[in-house]
């Protein structure tokens, strides 16, 4: 992890440079790059769970029909993952890719070499975030993560079984954990879900098929 931590600060001072010597902005840079270059990844995952929502209740019935013959029940389900083109497993690669760029961002900003090379120069909007490497002090960037979190959520297609309390609890949640990480990393978390939802909502109304 020290090593892509490392990588990861090279890239930082890269935006750095073209970014107008503001942190706050190369790590903006940073996020949209990370996302634009996952968005092939993300259109997939969507599309697959778009079509596994489709599916759903093809699914039920064969639930319904082999539930006492488990190993019919499983064949059942392969046949018709591959008469669809649906990898049930498909929707969790981006999630799953993103995390080592977020713990590498999140333990960049942490390091003593980040906040020795940031010195004075952390500040992002003078009067809000005066240190980068610090918390929100006004917990604004907090509830901008839990908000981006429940549109992010509200913009995919809908987990089988998925119901209200879940879509309020991780936002909830988040919220929470996210308050005692560096201003950095709650950014890095916003813009990601912003770009992520509206990526998402663009998928869902211009690359999914309508009919399910």
């Amino acid at each position: 992890m020290e090593y892509i931590s490392q990588i990861m600060l090279e890239i930082l001072k890269f935006f750095y440079a073209i970014g107008g010597h503001n942190w706050g902005f190369a790590i903006i840079w940073l996020t949209i790059t990370i996302n634009l270059a996952l968005y092939p990844l993300t259109l997939s995952s969507i599309q697959q769970m778009a079509a596994m929502q489709r599916i759903q209740p093809r699914l039920q019935e064969l639930q319904k029909k082999h539930k006492d013959d488990p190993k019919k029940l499983q064949k059942e389900m392969m046949d018709l993952y591959k008469v669809e083109g649906v990898n049930p497993l498909g929707g969790c690669l981006p999630v799953l890719l993103k995390i080592p760029f977020f713990l590498a961002l999140f333990w960049s900003l942490q390091s003593k070499e980040f906040t020795t090379l940031v010195g004075q120069g952390a500040i992002f909007i003078p009067g809000w975030i005066n240190d980068i490497t610090r918390h929100d002090p006004f917990f604004i960037l907090p509830l901008l993560i839990g908000v981006s979190t429940w549109l992010s959520q509200k913009s995919m297609p809908a987990a089988p079984g998925q119901g209200q309390a879940m879509l309020w609890f991780m936002p909830i949640f988040i919220t929470f954990i996210s308050y005692n990480f560096a201003a950095g990393v709650q950014l890095y978390w916003v813009i990601s879900n912003l770009i992520g939802w509206a990526q998402q909502s663009y998928i869902m109304t211009q690359r999914v098929p309508k009919k399910f």
